[in-house]
């Protein structure tokens, strides 16, 4: 994580000093006319250029930035996803930013010539000043939008399976921080609007929406499990603390900022790299947590091509996890066949059926020789009732799923003062995977859940009520959402 502020550090600084040199040139016309004017004041003007050049602020906004280059140049005549689509694909051309910048330093040069042919009002008095003997450099701005972010893009080649799955996934994830923080909808304690067709029992209904918490109480709720007045209030762990990417944050205008362009080139150079991966010899954890990522990187990948409208209702969303692929190794794979030929293993002779011949072959090559349960709660399609998107690593992925089925269990599960529970309906799906049935899915969960913590504590409260009854009686669905949604930490 710490790799991760860091890189973006690097890339905010980069278009800081890039801005920088852009008023800088916007500004030379100006400082030209008063040096003509003033010789006297041409080695101090020198003097202070150079050191502004040197010292490339920091605490710009983007965002503003942003806005004030939009205002000053003409907009862009292309369509955003078409835009997105170059970029990705790495065909667009860095002259289609700047060629505004052109004509309007032409004009400023045309202005600054008559300027200059002008004779002076105090006639011999002042002299022309000379060219300076040593002028400051300026670097190319189209040579600066096109340097490689790190050197080891490089040598990407050899780097292995996982580490290259690895830094898709963290360039994925700054690109949406990216857009998140230029479009300015960071809400972390903004209500949430829930939809009508949830279940009455456990979703307020959308006029009356609202996380129903304490005065003093603060916390982020991104399954929505306190929107019903009966639902008890409890800490619900990591959740709480992780950025919210939804619908809003997805502006495609802000991707046409220059601000985006060096890491779409950063992609794109690991997307090559993916191509020709050698997967012939991973052990068994580095399979797991490099399917993970190519799962996840897959469907963020996708959003970005194909944009959100694209996933507006489930049966689009299913045709986008269809649609969207990867090639890896020469293999162009989709998030659905990962899931089900790679990360699954084919339970009896009917599934092998269900797969077609490619799907086969891709099991064979990198299927997995034992499917983990915990899979489900690493997996994100970018919905509501997903899991966090992160980073897994070869030498953690187990331990990193466990984490990840702990975080999502205590931010997804109601219990109410009715002493009614309600499961999500991604868990109940699986429910198979750990138990036979309810009441053993049940036991499982409290097995899994702290046990100093108040949620285990109230699952165990609503039970004894049952005295030795079903556990259905009980227990309810919370029924999938397939609002857009992403969940980052940081």
């Amino acid at each position: 994580m710490i790799e991760l502020l860091d890189e973006l550090a690097m890339v905010e600084k980069e278009i800081s000093r890039l801005e920088n040199q852009i008023n800088l040139l916007k500004a030379e016309p100006e400082h030209n006319k008063r040096v003509h004017t003033h010789p006297a004041l041409q080695e101090w003007e020198l003097a202070n250029q150079r050191s502004i050049q040197q010292e490339a602020p920091l605490a710009q906004d983007p965002c503003n930035i942003s806005k004030r280059s939009n205002e000053k140049a003409t907009s862009f005549e292309m369509k955003a996803l078409h835009f997105i689509t170059k970029a990705i694909k790495g065909d667009y051309k860095l002259s289609d930013f700047t060629h505004n910048d052109k004509a309007i330093n032409s004009k400023r040069f045309k202005e600054n010539t008559v300027n200059n042919n002008k004779p002076s009002k105090r006639g011999p008095l002042l002299r022309r000043p000379s060219p300076s003997r040593h002028p400051t450099p300026k670097r190319d701005q189209a040579l600066v939008m096109s340097t490689p972010l790190h050197p080891e893009e490089d040598s990407i080649h050899k780097w292995s399976p996982n580490k290259l799955s690895e830094n898709i996934m963290r360039c994925l994830i700054f690109i949406y921080l990216r857009l998140l923080r230029t479009s300015r909808t960071v809400e972390l304690e903004k209500p949430i609007a829930r939809s009508t067709d949830f279940s009455l029992s456990f979703r307020a209904e959308t006029s009356s929406a609202g996380l129903v918490f304490p005065k003093d109480s603060r916390q982020q709720d991104p399954y929505g499990i306190f929107d019903s007045k009966e639902s008890l209030i409890r800490d619900i762990g990591t959740y709480k603390n992780l950025v919210r990417f939804t619908s809003t944050s997805m502006d495609l205008k802000c991707i046409q900022n220059s601000a985006c362009i060096p890491l779409f080139q950063k992609l794109k150079t690991l997307m090559d790299g993916l191509e020709k991966v050698d997967l012939r010899f991973l052990s068994h954890r580095q399979k797991l947590a490099f399917w993970i990522n190519m799962y996840n990187a897959c469907i963020m990948h996708g959003y970005l091509q194909y944009g959100i409208s694209s996933a507006s209702s489930p049966e689009k969303m299913l045709k986008l996890i269809n649609q969207a692929t990867l090639n890896i190794a020469g293999n162009s794979i989709n998030a659905q066949t990962i899931e089900r030929s790679i990360l699954r293993k084919p339970a009896n002779s009917q599934e092998k059926q269900i797969l077609g011949g490619k799907e086969m072959m891709l099991h064979d090559l990198y299927g997995l020789k034992s499917s983990d349960p915990n899979i489900i709660f690493a997996l994100c399609c970018a919905t509501r009732s997903s899991p966090a998107v992160k980073i897994y690593t070869a030498e953690g992925v187990t331990g990193e799923l466990e984490r990840s089925k702990l975080e999502y269990l205590q931010a997804s599960i109601v219990v109410t003062s009715t002493k009614k529970i309600a499961l999500p309906e991604l868990l109940l799906r699986n429910m198979f995977d750990f138990g036979q049935d309810m009441g053993s899915l049940v036991e499982w969960l409290c097995q899994q859940l702290p046990a100093s913590g108040s949620l285990r504590k109230s699952i165990v409260d609503c039970f004894k009520q049952v005295n030795g009854g079903r556990a259905s009686a009980v227990v309810e669905m919370l029924p999938y959402d397939f609002e857009f949604q992403y969940l980052f930490s940081l």
